[in-house]
């Protein structure tokens, strides 16, 4: 912050404009010594005791001396940390059969977490409803303080700004107020953020994952449906409406088959985990998951077929990143799901493929597989609640 930024501002926005700043910058970065965070901020000293000591208060930071010794004359720094016990959001993941739930605190550490496997949600979303307010229901009252705020990540469109889920094919919603819903059935009285599952682990991969560092990427991963998420100049591309990377419905085989979308040859259909079963002849399997489990597993112990089923879905890979990268022109694209395999078993062909394809070679991008696997779209659950905290922070 600088004081260019803060010119015009009443003294009591300005302080919450302060008080978001610093600990924003705890979250993302990590404990940090009272002089740095003066640095970062231009802050004066007392200024910067002033507001630790009432994020101290508050509960959502805490002081302490520097862990090893210091050496030479003159008193230690005061290191700030982020306080994660009580100071928490709540993050949840919905999947076609899985729902992830668990308890982030401020700095992105992963406190509790649980993993439920089921039936396909039912298309009647009250329901749904009911199951995950259950499940809030269940982890809020056997914590001691409530959570800061919640984050919900759906495998659909979901509209920026009010969490309505416009359309979640493989779920059965269409037009959810899942936002409201779950408000209404938990009696939770913070800010609820419900997001695309694959925008939310691109900005989990961005914060705390194979994307740190790294401004500019592209995100793609591919399961039962194929989504992703690009950071622009370290922000996530959300669009008009909070649709924006919608990518999985590209179409990138005009003459391929048809999407539940309603289009055809969407890039879904090509290398989603259907597409990717049927390579390897496994035709309507009862457990996509165990399907996929198995082949991968073939895979790493090197048996020829299922190799083989990874490389020659390489192509279809490449076409899709073709089209991103051109785009976009990001220094990295992240792998995630069943591309996260492909690209370590079908690496060689995937990257020959991307050669052979792009007609703007001099644009250098680096492929590498996601780190926060299963846990992604959760953790970007976490950290949309996070800004929401902070954005509505008095």
């Amino acid at each position: 912050m600088t004081t260019s930024t803060t010119q015009g501002r009443d003294p009591a926005s300005l302080r919450r404009h302060n008080l978001r700043t610093l600990l924003g910058h705890l979250h993302l970065q990590g404990a940090t010594s009272r002089v740095r965070l003066g640095e970062i901020t231009g802050l004066t000293r007392s200024a910067i005791a002033d507001l630790v000591a009432e994020l101290t208060e508050r509960g959502l930071a805490t002081e302490a001396g520097p862990s090893q010794p210091q050496s030479g004359r003159g008193r230690p720094p005061l290191i700030v940390s982020p306080r994660d016990e009580s100071a928490y959001v709540l993050a949840l993941a919905v999947d076609v059969d899985t729902v992830r739930i668990g308890r982030v605190g401020l700095g992105g550490t992963l406190l509790r977490e649980s993993a439920t496997r089921h039936a396909p949600l039912p298309e009647r979303p009250e329901e749904a409803v009911t199951v995950l307010s259950r499940m809030i229901r269940r982890e809020t009252e056997t914590a001691e303080v409530s959570p800061l705020a919640m984050g919900v990540a759906v495998p659909g469109l979901v509209r920026d700004g009010d969490g309505v889920v416009t359309r979640a094919p493989n779920l059965g919603w269409r037009e959810l107020a899942l936002a409201e819903r779950l408000r209404e059935g938990t009696g939770f009285a913070g800010r609820v953020v419900v997001g695309n599952e694959a925008r939310l682990a691109a900005l989990a991969e961005h914060r705390r994952g194979a994307g740190r560092e790294c401004a500019d990427l592209v995100y793609v991963s591919a399961g039962v449906g194929v989504g992703g998420g690009v950071i622009a100049r370290d922000r996530l591309l959300t669009g008009n409406t909070g649709y924006a990377g919608e990518i999985g419905h590209m179409v990138t085989n005009p003459a391929g088959r048809a999407c539940h979308c309603g289009g055809r040859g969407c890039w879904e259909t090509e290398i989603g985990t259907d597409a990717l079963l049927r390579r390897a002849g496994i035709v309507a399997p009862g457990d996509r998951h165990a399907a996929l489990a198995e082949l991968v597993s073939r895979a790493h112990g090197s048996e020829p077929e299922a190799l083989e089923t990874f490389r020659g879905m390489s192509y279809a890979v490449a076409v899709g990143l073709t089209n991103l990268i051109n785009i976009f022109d990001p220094c990295r694209v992240i792998l995630g799901g069943l591309l996260r395999p492909t690209l370590l078993y079908a690496g060689e062909e995937l990257r020959g493929a991307l050669e052979e394809l792009r007609g703007l070679p001099e644009l250098p991008v680096e492929l590498c597989p996601a780190e926060l696997g299963e846990q992604g779209p959760m953790l970007g659950a976490a950290e949309a609640a996070v800004s929401s905290f902070l954005a509505g922070m008095e």
